[in-house]
């Protein structure tokens, strides 16, 4: 079944609910043409979780049952076949952890804590936990170009993201592009040619939306490539942003992963493992058969590094705006940075000749 553009859970559990620049936008203003993490998905044990914001000082807050997250999940919960669903006794929980933000006047970015849902259900059985035992973090919009992101909430998003019991359930990692042409009806055939033989099961168009709901790969599954810029108008309200940015397309890709794995075991074991480089191949491959050829990957860069060390989050005046111009550019142009994907594949090369010959081997790189 297509989901709509509009209310795709669990794709866009938080539909981005922070607020644009308020400065007029221009394209040489943000991060444009960047690839980047914009969803991560956890499932973790509740109690833990909670021990853990209460450390950090933060609350959690339940959301009014009249939220459209709230009703979405309640009717997944409805179509739930194996009828083992007790209202009085696992009722539909869903809170929230708002974060910091760069100004008072901005809506907050999110933290999303589910509980009591099938899938979770179904996770708790494996382990032979109480059904309510585990809950669904979730952590969206973090590549959002006109939108501001605190460096302090990126910072306690990287606590949960560096606990290995909490296990990786997906991962959304967008490319945004730009092309004139719109998404409608007769771009669907052309669409699939192109992507063949990743969309061999078929493209559906909702909206202003292509997406392949199947993919034959281990880890990505699922592939969006829609008009950003209607999008952002329709999420606005009244605040539009530019229309210099009409041409805005975002190509998204949705990678799952089993989180009853024994060696699922976060997301800092992932984005360190040969998992993620083989995966990023194959994203760079279909983007080229999509026409998204010339993007970077700097801001996917920047993210990995400040998810696993603070420190590489920039000081100065771009200290408060995690995801600003300034920001990424003060990465871009420093020297020191922890994690670089030519760095791991020569580590992850070395450990693999180091293992096959008996004897250790290290690969470095010539400057």
């Amino acid at each position: 079944m297509t989901k709509s553009l509009y209310n795709d859970y669990p794709y866009n559990v938080i539909n981005y609910p922070s607020n644009a620049y308020s400065m007029e936008l221009l394209e040489d203003s943000i991060s444009f043409n960047q690839m980047g993490i914009d969803t991560i998905v956890q499932v973790a044990n509740y109690q833990t979780v909670v021990k853990l914001v209460e450390r950090m000082g933060l609350e959690l807050e339940s959301i009014n049952h009249g939220h459209k997250l709230y009703k979405k999940l309640l009717e997944e919960r409805a179509k739930d076949s194996k009828k083992r669903l007790l209202d009085e006794d696992y009722p539909l929980i869903v809170e929230v952890i708002r974060l910091p933000k760069v100004d008072p006047n901005d809506k907050s970015l999110y933290i999303s804590i589910v509980r009591n849902i099938p899938s979770l259900f179904d996770i708790a059985t494996h382990h032979k936990k109480a059904k309510d035992s585990f809950c669904m973090v979730t952590f969206a919009g973090l590549h959002q170009p006109t939108k501001k992101i605190d460096s302090e909430a990126m910072k306690i998003i990287s606590r949960f993201l560096k606990r290995k019991t909490f296990k990786l359930q997906r991962v959304d990692i967008a490319i945004d592009t730009k092309d004139s042409k719109p998404i409608n009806y007769g771009r669907r055939a052309e669409f699939k040619s192109d992507l063949s033989p990743f969309s061999k099961h078929g493209v559906k168009l909702e909206r202003n939306s292509l997406y392949i709901n199947k993919i034959d790969h281990e880890t990505i599954s699922r592939l969006n490539y829609y008009d950003k810029f209607q999008k952002q108008q329709y999420y606005q309200g009244k605040e539009k942003i530019g229309r210099e940015l009409k041409d805005w397309k975002r190509l998204e890709f949705t990678l799952t992963f089993d989180v009853t794995k024994s060696h699922n075991r976060g997301f800092i074991e992932y984005m360190e493992s040969s998992k993620l480089i083989n995966d990023l191949e194959t994203i760079d491959e279909v983007a080229g058969l999509a026409g998204v050829k010339h993007y970077d990957n700097d801001y996917l860069i920047y993210q990995l590094n400040s998810i696993k060390d603070n420190r590489f989050m920039n000081n100065g005046k771009s200290k408060e705006q995690f995801n600003s111009l300034e920001s990424l550019n003060r990465f871009k142009n420093s020297d020191c940075r922890g994690f670089r994907l030519d760095l791991l594949e020569d580590k992850l090369e070395s450990e693999r000749l180091s293992k096959e010959y008996g004897f250790e081997i290290v690969i470095e790189r010539v400057k």
